[in-house]
Protein backbone atom coordinates (compact mmCIF):
# COMPACT_ATOMS: atom_id res chain seq x y z
CA UNK A 1 0.00 0.00 0.00
CA UNK A 2 0.95 3.61 -0.73
CA UNK A 3 -0.63 6.36 1.84
CA UNK A 4 -0.59 10.09 1.07
CA UNK A 5 1.41 11.10 3.78
CA UNK A 6 3.76 9.21 6.31
CA UNK A 7 2.94 7.79 9.72
CA UNK A 8 -0.27 7.32 10.78
CA UNK A 9 -2.03 10.53 9.69
CA UNK A 10 -2.83 9.98 6.03
CA UNK A 11 -6.34 10.69 4.60
CA UNK A 12 -5.89 8.10 1.28
CA UNK A 13 -4.48 4.49 0.82
CA UNK A 14 -3.87 3.18 -2.63
CA UNK A 15 -3.15 -0.95 -2.65
CA UNK A 16 -1.96 -2.41 -5.71
CA UNK A 17 -1.79 -6.19 -6.77
CA UNK A 18 0.20 -7.31 -8.89
CA UNK A 19 1.01 -10.63 -10.84
CA UNK A 20 4.51 -11.45 -10.14
CA UNK A 21 5.35 -13.75 -13.23
CA UNK A 22 4.54 -11.40 -15.57
CA UNK A 23 4.75 -7.80 -14.15
CA UNK A 24 1.13 -7.19 -14.61
CA UNK A 25 -0.86 -4.92 -12.40
CA UNK A 26 -4.33 -6.99 -11.56
CA UNK A 27 -5.84 -4.29 -9.44
CA UNK A 28 -5.84 -1.08 -7.65
CA UNK A 29 -8.12 0.03 -4.91
CA UNK A 30 -8.27 3.51 -3.21
CA UNK A 31 -9.57 3.54 -0.01
CA UNK A 32 -10.13 6.66 2.02
CA UNK A 33 -9.40 6.50 6.35
CA UNK A 34 -13.16 7.67 7.31
CA UNK A 35 -14.30 4.48 5.74
CA UNK A 36 -11.98 2.06 8.00
CA UNK A 37 -11.92 3.84 11.10
CA UNK A 38 -8.33 5.52 10.42
CA UNK A 39 -5.84 5.09 8.41
CA UNK A 40 -3.84 2.15 10.50
CA UNK A 41 -6.76 -0.14 8.70
CA UNK A 42 -6.77 1.25 5.00
CA UNK A 43 -3.72 -1.64 3.90
CA UNK A 44 -6.09 -4.39 5.04
CA UNK A 45 -9.12 -3.43 3.49
CA UNK A 46 -6.87 -2.23 0.39
CA UNK A 47 -6.26 -5.91 -0.26
CA UNK A 48 -9.58 -7.70 0.85
CA UNK A 49 -10.44 -5.26 -1.96
CA UNK A 50 -8.28 -6.51 -4.30
CA UNK A 51 -8.92 -10.10 -3.64
CA UNK A 52 -12.32 -10.10 -3.43
CA UNK A 53 -11.77 -8.47 -6.78
CA UNK A 54 -10.40 -11.55 -7.91
CA UNK A 55 -12.46 -14.12 -6.66
CA UNK A 56 -15.37 -12.58 -8.54
CA UNK A 57 -13.66 -13.03 -11.49
CA UNK A 58 -13.00 -16.70 -10.39
CA UNK A 59 -9.12 -15.80 -10.40
CA UNK A 60 -7.58 -17.99 -7.74
CA UNK A 61 -4.60 -16.52 -5.73
CA UNK A 62 -1.91 -19.26 -5.40
CA UNK A 63 -0.03 -17.14 -2.82
CA UNK A 64 0.88 -13.71 -2.12
CA UNK A 65 4.43 -11.88 -1.17
CA UNK A 66 3.78 -9.06 1.16
CA UNK A 67 5.60 -7.18 4.09
CA UNK A 68 5.24 -8.26 7.67
CA UNK A 69 2.22 -5.97 8.22
CA UNK A 70 0.68 -7.70 11.59
CA UNK A 71 -2.84 -6.85 10.28
CA UNK A 72 -2.01 -8.65 7.08
CA UNK A 73 -0.94 -11.53 8.80
CA UNK A 74 -3.79 -12.29 10.57
CA UNK A 75 -5.97 -11.70 7.20
CA UNK A 76 -3.91 -13.87 5.43
CA UNK A 77 -4.38 -16.42 8.24
CA UNK A 78 -8.06 -16.11 8.74
CA UNK A 79 -8.88 -16.11 4.96
CA UNK A 80 -6.68 -19.81 4.75
CA UNK A 81 -4.03 -18.30 2.07
CA UNK A 82 -0.39 -19.00 1.53
CA UNK A 83 1.94 -15.70 2.83
CA UNK A 84 5.59 -15.36 1.69
CA UNK A 85 7.72 -12.31 2.72
CA UNK A 86 9.64 -9.99 0.72
CA UNK A 87 12.95 -10.27 1.47
CA UNK A 88 14.23 -6.72 1.69
CA UNK A 89 11.52 -5.53 3.94
CA UNK A 90 12.67 -8.82 5.95
CA UNK A 91 16.11 -7.16 5.80
CA UNK A 92 15.21 -3.65 6.35
CA UNK A 93 13.61 -4.93 10.08
CA UNK A 94 16.68 -6.75 10.77
CA UNK A 95 18.87 -3.31 9.95
CA UNK A 96 17.05 -1.30 12.62
CA UNK A 97 17.73 -3.34 15.61
CA UNK A 98 21.52 -3.97 14.13
CA UNK A 99 22.09 0.03 13.83
CA UNK A 100 20.91 0.34 17.63
CA UNK A 101 24.83 -1.63 18.06
CA UNK A 102 26.58 1.22 17.45
CA UNK A 103 28.93 0.55 19.99
CA UNK A 104 30.24 -2.74 18.49
CA UNK A 105 32.93 -1.87 15.96
CA UNK A 106 33.95 -5.09 15.60
CA UNK A 107 29.87 -6.00 14.11
CA UNK A 108 30.50 -3.11 11.92
CA UNK A 109 32.67 -4.33 10.08
CA UNK A 110 29.95 -7.63 9.39
CA UNK A 111 26.81 -5.51 8.67
CA UNK A 112 26.85 -6.00 4.88
CA UNK A 113 28.25 -9.95 4.77
CA UNK A 114 25.04 -10.17 7.52
CA UNK A 115 22.44 -8.52 4.67
CA UNK A 116 23.87 -10.82 1.90
CA UNK A 117 23.29 -13.71 3.94
CA UNK A 118 19.76 -12.66 4.92
CA UNK A 119 19.09 -12.54 0.55
CA UNK A 120 21.53 -15.96 0.32
CA UNK A 121 19.54 -17.67 2.68
CA UNK A 122 16.53 -16.49 1.72
CA UNK A 123 16.95 -17.52 -2.10
CA UNK A 124 19.35 -20.36 -2.07
CA UNK A 125 17.02 -22.68 -0.53
CA UNK A 126 13.07 -23.84 -0.88
CA UNK A 127 12.19 -25.03 1.71
CA UNK A 128 11.53 -23.43 5.85
CA UNK A 129 13.36 -25.62 7.98
CA UNK A 130 16.56 -25.18 5.41
CA UNK A 131 16.49 -20.98 5.21
CA UNK A 132 16.56 -21.28 9.06
CA UNK A 133 19.52 -23.74 9.30
CA UNK A 134 21.24 -21.44 6.75
CA UNK A 135 20.15 -18.43 8.72
CA UNK A 136 21.25 -19.26 11.72
CA UNK A 137 24.76 -20.57 10.71
CA UNK A 138 25.74 -16.83 10.39
CA UNK A 139 26.41 -17.04 14.59
CA UNK A 140 29.18 -19.84 13.62
CA UNK A 141 30.54 -18.44 10.53
CA UNK A 142 31.21 -14.99 12.40
CA UNK A 143 33.31 -16.65 14.77
CA UNK A 144 35.23 -18.16 11.91
CA UNK A 145 33.28 -21.61 12.37
CA UNK A 146 32.21 -22.98 8.94
CA UNK A 147 31.08 -26.39 9.88
CA UNK A 148 27.55 -26.83 11.54
CA UNK A 149 25.68 -29.33 13.90
CA UNK A 150 22.03 -28.90 12.19
CA UNK A 151 22.01 -31.79 9.45
CA UNK A 152 19.94 -29.43 6.82
CA UNK A 153 23.10 -26.72 6.55
CA UNK A 154 26.25 -28.83 7.52
CA UNK A 155 28.97 -26.71 5.96
CA UNK A 156 29.61 -23.25 4.68
CA UNK A 157 29.23 -23.42 0.69
CA UNK A 158 32.29 -20.26 0.21
CA UNK A 159 35.24 -21.50 0.11
CA UNK A 160 37.53 -21.29 3.26
CA UNK A 161 39.89 -18.24 3.13
CA UNK A 162 43.02 -17.98 5.22
CA UNK A 163 42.74 -14.12 7.20
CA UNK A 164 45.35 -12.30 8.48
CA UNK A 165 43.31 -10.37 10.85
CA UNK A 166 42.38 -12.43 13.74
CA UNK A 167 40.55 -9.36 15.31
CA UNK A 168 37.87 -9.46 12.53
CA UNK A 169 36.38 -12.68 13.99
CA UNK A 170 33.66 -12.64 16.86
CA UNK A 171 34.70 -14.27 20.54
CA UNK A 172 32.30 -16.64 22.35
CA UNK A 173 31.07 -15.67 24.95
CA UNK A 174 31.45 -11.77 24.00
CA UNK A 175 28.72 -8.92 23.78
CA UNK A 176 28.90 -8.53 20.52
CA UNK A 177 27.94 -12.07 19.62
CA UNK A 178 25.39 -12.29 22.23
CA UNK A 179 23.33 -9.28 20.45
CA UNK A 180 24.11 -10.94 17.17
CA UNK A 181 22.24 -14.07 19.14
CA UNK A 182 19.48 -11.93 20.71
CA UNK A 183 18.83 -11.32 16.85
CA UNK A 184 17.85 -14.66 16.08
CA UNK A 185 14.95 -14.87 18.26
CA UNK A 186 11.90 -17.03 17.72
CA UNK A 187 9.74 -14.71 15.83
CA UNK A 188 12.70 -13.67 13.83
CA UNK A 189 13.27 -17.56 12.75
CA UNK A 190 9.28 -17.90 12.16
CA UNK A 191 9.49 -15.13 9.59
CA UNK A 192 13.06 -16.50 8.37
CA UNK A 193 10.80 -19.52 7.27
CA UNK A 194 8.09 -17.25 5.11
CA UNK A 195 10.66 -15.53 3.06
CA UNK A 196 9.65 -15.31 -0.44
CA UNK A 197 12.57 -17.30 -2.39
CA UNK A 198 11.32 -16.69 -6.13
CA UNK A 199 9.26 -13.22 -6.47
CA UNK A 200 9.99 -10.53 -4.30
CA UNK A 201 8.10 -7.06 -4.06
CA UNK A 202 11.04 -5.37 -6.07
CA UNK A 203 8.42 -5.02 -9.23
CA UNK A 204 5.84 -3.46 -7.52
CA UNK A 205 8.48 -0.59 -6.15
CA UNK A 206 9.30 0.41 -9.24
CA UNK A 207 6.02 0.51 -10.25
CA UNK A 208 5.22 2.80 -7.70
CA UNK A 209 8.21 4.94 -8.20
CA UNK A 210 7.55 5.34 -12.20
CA UNK A 211 3.53 6.54 -11.63
CA UNK A 212 5.14 9.36 -9.44
CA UNK A 213 6.50 10.88 -13.07
CA UNK A 214 2.88 10.39 -13.88
CA UNK A 215 0.26 12.76 -11.31
CA UNK A 216 -3.52 12.15 -11.91
CA UNK A 217 -5.90 14.52 -11.38
CA UNK A 218 -8.44 14.98 -7.82
CA UNK A 219 -7.38 13.28 -5.27
CA UNK A 220 -5.28 10.60 -6.11
CA UNK A 221 -2.82 13.12 -7.00
CA UNK A 222 -2.10 13.22 -3.19
CA UNK A 223 -1.57 9.36 -3.03
CA UNK A 224 0.33 8.72 -6.49
CA UNK A 225 2.60 11.22 -6.03
CA UNK A 226 3.78 10.07 -2.48
CA UNK A 227 7.17 8.52 -1.92
CA UNK A 228 5.89 6.49 1.40
CA UNK A 229 5.69 2.96 0.19
CA UNK A 230 4.84 0.48 2.83
CA UNK A 231 4.40 -2.83 0.90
Amino acid sequence: MRADSPGHSAKFGSYTLMQLGSNTIVDFQLVQSNEVGGSYHMEKEGLKRCLDHLESKDLAVEYIVTDRHPQIQKFLRERNMEQSYDVWHFEKGLSKKRSQNKDCKVLKRWLHSIKKHVYWSATGTTSGPEKVASWTSVVNHLQNIHVHDDPLFLKCSHPERASSDANKWLKPGSITLAKVERILNKRVLKDVQKLSHHYQTSSLESFHNLILHFPLHGNVVQVVSSSNASQ
